[in-house]
């Protein structure tokens, strides 16, 4: 089954004694050096390893040599000494044989002496060299000394000159690259200092980079004109080809070297221009610019003045052989992923010329920037991924941030003056929006994150009479992966430790628990549950700032990147109205849209929990989907749904779990069938007396405990005639809405009903018409705060006359949006079609 998604140590071992005598059977004569072919040398399958470093693998003279010397030693014999050496007998053969034992044992020693003395001289120099022999540091030397020099001196005989080249190229590179670590510890080191009283720019270590990376410069700048104007470097690839790509690398690699360090000599220059402003925290509370129009201007130029350089290393980067580079696998996994994040910045500079000028509009540059903070609650799942129960504002000015709190929607539109009262949902969404007074807690009503954040920008202008200039929701899993990078956070107050692990029900207990809302009243000296039960989610906002702002460098990257990534899963979805920048996340994937493709079959489910409870999070669900392609690259999909409702916890509202399932699809996609849905004809339970105990639904769209097909009570909602009581069960059928709210995607849509401890099944069937005649792609996309277990089977057209081609299968958990591709196979005319 196929599935779809988003110590090198060798123990030295001694060398063998030699053999007292070697047959001639048993060996071989080595060719002269001058006619080894540098590929053997390079692919020889002769262990080295176990050898130590620098030692000669010497042979024992095998037994016709030292005959051979015996014989040469030995006095001449004439025909008539024969007989009198045969008078001698077996005395002159033991004299012959002593002395080729002689031979043997003192070759023996010598070489057992002088191995121990290599291995000694070997080791001492190891030790001497051990902290410079690291293996980032030697990427040009190794190039060098194995790709390069060792086979020209082999076939060539430059040795002196090789040696002398080698030591200047080995000193140059080690320099060079140790300077530019000094500059990445210096940059990377935490701020001295405590509290917001830390330097952001440190004048003393930016100067102490700039020194560093002019010693860089000087030292790449030697290894460069070395590779540039030693003759026999230049004519070594038209003597040995095979070596060309190790050429192409060193040469790429000193001139990225090169460009790296005019990169930091920009960087460390505009450092030192902000550095005097630049004291504190980014997120402390001065209200001292850390950055004016300006200075600004002068980032602006000197990325101007970097964005060739950046150019220049994607280009040198496709000259780069990574493979012959001695490195680990985790580095060269690092320097991939860094080429190509280069690569995306280097494309959308292009794309957009006025990309720093709008990074100027989000540091709030010109003006203050307003952004509308949510929190998400994957508990009570909605179409963004959860009910956004609190809210507060963000604001950046001179590029300082502003203290930030969260505050409980609660507070605003429960009040008695409530600015909900009488509004309805938008039209696209009024045929299903079950409740009245719609306000800014349920405006994230469409999947596509830019409509909802549209929608959310104007409830907040309507009820807080404020414009804001973007929008940024977020669930829990973002702040369980901060929480992942700087570690449990205490609640001093409260004598709570919170965790990656226990943060949702922390939360939960403070926010929905009548326990947990009377320790907040008791801490916080509030007296109305409204105002105290969200006091601890705040407290622990606040915490979680503070840390933040003291955090050393290395921790602040490696949360922003994770933030990357999980805007790419929809954790943490933003929205700017400034066209740019909007753009920009757009076309990396970032902006939360559901895809509009013409191009390509697609699949987007949504979930909206109405019940008013927590309930989503103990509901299992999978789907499981049969795609058949047809001769014509058109698909028919079978899709099943299965909803595993087990109330293992508090759901802090009502039990009956209420849910508005809609399907995006394809605009030219047709409905076939489909069942499991609600049709809101009551059928039993509630004012209709009990419902059978078990077998309510022949079909087995919903199978409950005996005795559990009960509805129960659910919130007051639009046309409900039974508002206040027990709520029956009613009859399931297909879906009843096929109009879109989203513009070039077609839609169906449909209410499933499900009491505790129940499982519901739902089956959709429907046609999408061929995209393409070659290849069929189907890109499914995640909901945030999902994680269904997904299995599709894509199964190919069957040609007639031939056995039917197998059909691939995938499994994902849904973590990500997956694009599943299958090439379609055209029958060939004999076989008449399909």
């Amino acid at each position: 089954m196929l599935h779809a998604h988003g110590t090198d140590g060798v123990e030295m071992q001694p060398l063998p004694e030699p053999t007292q005598g070697t047959s001639a059977s048993d060996s071989q004569t080595a060719p002269s050096s001058s006619t080894i072919p540098v590929d053997n040398l390079l692919s020889s399958e002769t262990p080295v390893s176990p050898l130590p470093e620098g030692a000669y693998v010497l042979t024992p003279p095998q037994s016709q040599e030292i005959d051979l010397l015996d014989t040469i030693k030995a006095p001449a014999q004439t025909v008539g000494s024969v007989a009198s050496s045969q008078n001698i007998g077996s005395r002159q053969a033991q004299i012959i044989r002593r002395r080729q034992f002689l031979h043997r044992h003192h070759y023996s020693r010598r070489l057992q002496r002088k191995l121990q003395r290599t291995f000694i001289r070997s080791s001492l120099k190891r030790k001497r060299q051990a902290s410079k022999l690291a293996t980032v540091n030697y990427i040009l030397l190794g190039i060098l000394c194995l790709g390069i020099v060792l086979p020209l001196v082999l076939s060539g005989g430059y040795v002196l000159q090789a040696s002398i080249t080698l030591g200047t190229l080995g000193t140059d590179t080690v320099n060079g690259v140790n300077h530019l670590r000094t500059v990445k510890d210096l940059l990377s080191s935490p701020p001295k200092g405590s509290g917001t009283s830390k330097k952001l720019l440190d004048p003393n270590k930016l100067a102490q980079a700039k020194i560093e990376l002019t010693a860089a410069q000087h030292d790449f700048e030697q290894v460069q004109t070395i590779l540039n104007t030693t003759p026999w470097l230049e004519s070594a690839p038209q003597s040995a080809p095979q070596l060309t790509p190790y050429f192409r690398s060193v040469h790429a690699a000193s001139q990225i070297g090169l460009d790296i360090i005019s990169i930091g000599q920009e960087a460390v220059n505009t450092g030192i221009l902000l550095a005097p402003q630049m004291q504190g925290s980014l997120l402390s509370n001065s209200k001292a610019p850390l950055i004016t129009a300006p200075q600004f201007k002068q980032i602006e130029l000197a990325f101007n003045r970097i964005l060739p350089k950046l150019e220049s290393i994607q280009t040198q980067s496709k000259q780069l052989s990574l493979d012959l580079l001695p490195m680990s696998p985790d580095l060269r996994k690092q320097v991939t992923s860094g080429l190509q994040i280069l690569s995306q910045v280097v494309t959308t500079a292009k794309k957009h010329p006025d990309l720093v000028s709008s990074l100027g509009w989000l540091l709030g540059v010109d003006q203050p920037r307003n952004f509308l903070v949510q929190t998400m609650d994957r508990g009570e799942l909605r179409a963004t991924g959860g009910f956004t129960g609190q809210y507060g504002e963000l604001s950046i000015h001179n590029g300082r941030v502003a203290p930030f709190s969260l505050q409980n929607i609660a507070l605003l539109e429960y009040s008695a003056n409530s600015p909900t009262y009488g509004n309805v949902a938008p039209a696209a969404y009024r045929s299903w929006w079950p409740f009245a007074n719609w306000g800014l807690r349920d405006a994230n009503l469409s999947a596509d994150f830019p409509t909802s954040a549209n929608l959310e920008m104007d409830r907040y202008k309507a009820e807080v009479n404020k414009s804001v200039d973007g929008v940024i929701l977020f669930t829990p899993i973002t702040i369980q992966h901060v929480l992942r990078a700087t570690g449990p956070i205490t609640i001093s107050r409260y004598q709570e430790t919170v965790t990656a692990q226990n943060l949702e029900d922390k939360l939960h207990y403070y926010q929905l628990s009548h326990p947990g809302i009377a320790k907040e009243k008791r801490i916080e000296h509030l007296n109305d549950d409204e105002s105290a039960r969200k006091m601890f989610t705040s407290a622990l906002a606040h915490t979680l700032i503070d840390h933040i702002r003291q955090a050393p460098l290395k921790e602040l990257l490696g949360i922003t990147q994770q933030m990357l990534a999980d805007m790419q899963t929809r954790d943490l979805q933003v929205y700017f109205t400034n066209p740019t920048l909007e753009n920009v996340l757009k076309q990396n994937n970032l902006a939360g849209e559901m895809d509009r493709s013409p191009n390509r079959d697609g699949l987007y489910i949504d979930q909206s929990n109405v019940s008013v409870s927590k309930a989503s999070q103990y509901v299992q669900t999978a789907f499981t989907e049969n795609v058949q392609l047809d001769s014509k690259g058109g698909a028919t999909h079978n899709l099943t749904m299965y909803f595993n409702y087990q109330q293992t916890g508090p759901v802090y509202g009502f039990d009956t779990y209420r849910d508005y399932l809609r399907f995006y699809v394809p605009t030219n996609a047709k409905f076939l069938s489909g069942s499991g849905f609600d049709t809101g004809d009551p059928l039993c339970g509630g004012v209709l007396g009990d419902c059978p105990k078990t077998n309510v639904y022949p079909h087995k769209e919903l199978v409950c405990p005996p005795g559990q097909y009960i509805a129960g009570f659910a919130s007051p909602m639009l046309y409900d005639q039974f508002v206040g009581e027990d709520h029956p069960l009613d009859k399931v059928g297909g879906p009843d809405n096929f109009q879109s709210d989203i513009p070039q995607r077609g839609m169906i849509g449909g209410y499933i009903l499900i009491p505790k401890n129940c499982v519901a099944t739902v089956k959709l069937s429907w046609y999408v018409p061929a995209h393409s005649t070659q290849t069929y792609q189907y890109y499914v996309q995640r909901q945030a705060g999902t994680n269904p277990d997904y299995r599709l089977t894509i199964q190919p057209a069957a040609c007639k006359g031939q056995t039917p081609p197998e059909a691939v299968h995938y499994r994902t958990d849904m973590s990500k949006d997956v694009l599943f591709s299958q090439k379609i196979d055209a029958c060939s005319s004999s076989t008449g079609g399909r």
